[in-house]
């Protein structure tokens, strides 16, 4: 029996409808393309990661002690629409950093709710719910973990002596990655100015706090100061000496390169003193 064309076509019709509705939740997941890179070592997907010093295409696991060095997170590979990937990375991972991908997190900063922001756990490469304390997030939780329900198992913190401190329950749970400075943090610290702080990371490659880098700052314009006087001074004398005696020119001149020299020894001490300063 034939099927009347009216009927065919609001069948056709409710077909192409069916077809064309998705889960929310599908349509939210991902957002960003990924790129391969180099790793030490394999990583699990989910894991928050850094660039592994100067080199461009290598990463290597993130750490809470350099939390404004976090770059993005590893994702499956076969989850993704579109990866850059060369055959010659070793132990090669897929980052994304941007879009929202699953992410390994602990229960340490306390059950994590939506919209909570994540940043990194005492776990290297796990995060954990964001607290005033951490000035920098890894993104915000599109879903809820409570430690309960589907886990992936416990985990013990310890101090630094080596004693157990708490327990904590990982999980995995999709995060948006906006890597930015903590909304929420709660600091006594004076704010600097961000050219000061970009260049206190640039020398440091961390976090500088602001006391270091006002010292650093005294250090250098007093080692300025002090060499631009001893320099004046002795090319003051010496112009003085060689017009009261002329016949000493050579002895002048040597005892103005001895003041010279020594201008560029304390510049170059106070210059390396404030290097210290940052990076230790």
């Amino acid at each position: 029996m034939k099927m009347p064309r009216a009927i065919l076509c609001l069948a056709m019709i409710v077909g192409m409808t069916t077809v064309a509705v998705l889960p929310v939740s599908a349509a939210d997941y991902g957002g960003g393309n990924a790129q391969g890179y180099a790793s030490d070592a394999p990583l699990d997907n989910g894991t928050i990661v850094q660039l592994a010093g100067s080199s461009p295409d290598q990463v290597k696991i993130g750490t809470q002690a350099n939390l404004a060095n976090m770059y993005g997170v590893t994702v499956d590979r076969n989850q993704l629409l579109i990866a850059s990937t060369s055959s010659n990375l070793q132990n090669e991972v897929f980052v994304a950093v941007a879009g929202t991908y699953n992410v390994l997190v602990s229960t340490q900063g306390g059950p994590i709710a939506v919209g909570d922001y994540v940043t990194l756990s005492s776990l290297n490469g796990i995060a954990m719910k964001a607290s005033t304390d951490q000035k920098t997030v890894f993104g915000r939780a599109t879903a809820a973990f409570d430690g309960k329900g589907v886990v992936l198992g416990t985990s013990t913190l310890k101090d630094t002596s080596g004693n157990t401190t708490k327990t904590v329950t990982l999980g995995s749970i999709p995060v948006t990655i906006d890597i930015k400075h903590n909304p929420n943090d709660v600091t006594t610290k004076v704010n600097l100015p961000p050219f000061l702080e970009r260049v206190g990371l640039a020398i440091a490659d961390k976090e500088v706090s602001p006391l270091r880098i006002y010292l650093s700052i005294a250090i250098s314009v007093v080692s300025l100061i002090a060499a631009l006087v001893m320099l004046y001074a002795g090319i003051r004398n010496s112009v003085i000496s060689i017009g009261r005696n002329p016949m000493s020119k050579r002895s002048i001149f040597r005892a103005l390169l001895q003041v010279v020299l020594t201008s560029l020894l304390i510049l170059i001490i106070g210059l390396f003193a404030v290097y210290l300063l940052l990076k230790l």
